[in-house]
Order: C-alpha cells, then sequence, then structure tokens
C-alpha cells in the first residue's frame, strides 16, 4: 500500500478528536454549548471504491473517548483498527491511536499520535502548539518524527474549539460556515473546513439512535476538508475527504460517512457510554 493511502488512513481522526470556539476570548462565549464527557465505539466497513484505489475490502472499529470540560481542557484518546484488503497484494492491519489534550479556551493543544501497520510501529507524531489569546497567529513544535517549527494562522481553530464553534453556529440557525482548523494529524498542515449544517432534527426523529441520545435534538452535518493555502480559492482545490454524521446537541457525532474520493468508509454508532463530567466552577 503506497504511503498516500497509509496518510489517508490517518485522516478522518481530526474533527472526531473535537467531537469528541467562537473566535472570541474565553469560555464565556461558548456557554450556550455543551459537550458531554463519553466514549463512543463505531463498527467500520467499505462502503465503496474506484479501482483505483486498489481497496477491495475493509472493516474495523474505532473508539473514542472524551473527558475534561472548557474548564479544565479537553483530553481525548482515539484508537483505530483496521483491515484493508487491497485488490493486489497482502491483506494490513492498520491501527492509529492518538492522545491529545486541549486547553479549555482553545489557546493550546498537545499530540501524540502512533500508527501500526501489522503490529509494528509505523510512525510516531509528538507535537505542541500554542495560539495567541487574541487569536492574531500561532507557533507550534514537533519533536518527533523529526524536529520541527511552523507557524500558525491568524484566527486558526483547535478541534475542540472548532467542533464548539460548529454546535454555536447550529444552534444560531447558521447553514454553512468556514473556518481554519490544525489538528495535527499531518504534522504541520493546517485546513479549510467548510461544514454544511442542516436543519435541527427534533428528539426522536431517530427511532435507531442509541437510548442515550433518543431525546436529545441533532443536526445533520457535512464537512469537507481542504489544505489550507490562503492565496488559492476553495473552487480550485480538490478537498482532502469529506465527512457526514448527525452531531447531537450533547456533542456526539452519530453514524459517520468518510469520503477519501477513492474509497468510501461508514462508521457505524454501534456504543455510546457517558462519563461523569465534574462541573465547572
Amino acid at each position: 500500500m503506497t504511503g498516500t493511502r497509509k496518510h489517508q488512513i490517518k485522516r478522518g481522526a481530526s474533527l472526531l478528536l473535537g467531537i469528541a470556539a467562537l473566535a472570541a476570548l474565553g469560555s464565556n462565549a461558548w456557554a450556550s454549548v455543551t459537550i458531554r464527557a463519553h466514549r463512543a465505539v463505531y463498527d467500520l466497513r467499505l462502503e465503496r471504491s474506484t479501482e483505483r484505489s486498489n481497496v477491495s475490502g475493509a472493516d474495523g472499529r474505532m473508539v473514542m473517548e472524551l473527558t475534561g470540560s472548557t474548564c479544565d481542557g479537553w483530553s481525548t484518546s482515539f484508537r483505530r483498527v483496521m483491515e484493508m484488503r487491497p485488490n493486489e497484494g497482502e491483506t494490513q492491519l492498520f491501527d492509529n491511536q492518538v492522545a491529545s489534550w486541549e486547553a479549555g479556551d482553545g489557546t493550546a493543544l498537545q499530540l501524540n499520535d502512533k500508527q501500526f501497520i501489522n503490529n509494528r510501529l509505523e510512525s510516531e507524531t509528538k507535537l505542541k502548539a500554542d495560539m495567541q489569546s487574541d487569536r492574531t497567529g500561532g507557533k507550534g513544535a514537533i519533536t518527533e518524527p523529526k524536529p520541527e517549527e511552523f507557524e500558525l494562522p491568524s484566527g486558526v481553530l483547535f478541534p475542540m474549539a472548532h467542533q464548539l464553534h460548529i454546535m454555536q453556529a447550529a444552534e444560531r440557525g447558521e447553514t454553512r460556515d468556514v473556518s481554519i482548523l490544525f489538528d495535527g494529524a499531518s504534522g504541520s498542515k493546517v485546513y479549510k473546513v467548510i461544514s454544511f449544517i442542516g436543519k435541527r432534527k427534533e428528539a426522536g426523529s431517530d427511532p435507531n439512535v442509541d437510548k442515550d441520545l433518543k431525546d436529545l435534538a441533532y443536526w445533520p452535518l457535512s464537512v469537507t476538508f481542504y489544505e489550507y493555502k490562503p492565496d488559492q480559492a476553495t473552487a480550485e482545490e480538490l478537498p482532502s475527504y469529506q465527512m457526514s454524521f448527525p452531531i447531537y446537541e450533547n456533542g456526539v457525532a452519530g453514524t459517520l460517512m468518510i469520503d477519501y474520493g477513492d474509497y468510501v468508509l461508514s462508521g457505524k454508532l454501534t456504543s455510546i457510554e457517558l462519563l461523569n463530567q465534574p462541573a465547572c466552577n
């Protein structure tokens, strides 16, 4: 499997690290939005693929655990294990493990991302990034796989801040959002993220949803990721990937569709556990 394909397997974690901010200071700007600490399990499978993808089959499981708050910061543990079956060549087992911490005000991010292939460590990324308090820019540093320092553009959001920002937009009835995101999943790369927010669905609209979500309203959400190029119009770009899913009032993501262009994965939400979450003082 090519290096590009290995990289694509890692993509898709970024938004889930936030699903797990308005560009304003302080947590008070996010007071109307609450994200519940939780542990979610998704069963993955290949929905469709093109001949060019060299993927004939895929299945696996993804587990995401989110704890913390806007007061204490957010800790996220993410693991995705997938068996990828190519049209030609041997089946490979991909195991992506990510641990991250993000400050409650969205100004700091730390991340450790490990990629195993066939139970052997293939790559590891360790980094941290900080935004200025007025969000006019920021800096980051990678320690693994090799030292690198980089700059972050004005207005960039980290994953949890981006999720809070989208949920705020949904609460206000907005239908489209354009944000700049840094999630660390691709080293120093920054992404332009265009989100389309569907009409609010009242509680009980999906009879097949888990019992812990059935009493909550949700919004259909479609999110497209582009490599950030300040001087290039989005219409001239090809997206890196696209995700669609329902986002519930408590911040939990429902069943997922992840489109990498050459192939599409689905992630059925099979288990959700709401975790204890200390109240902000």
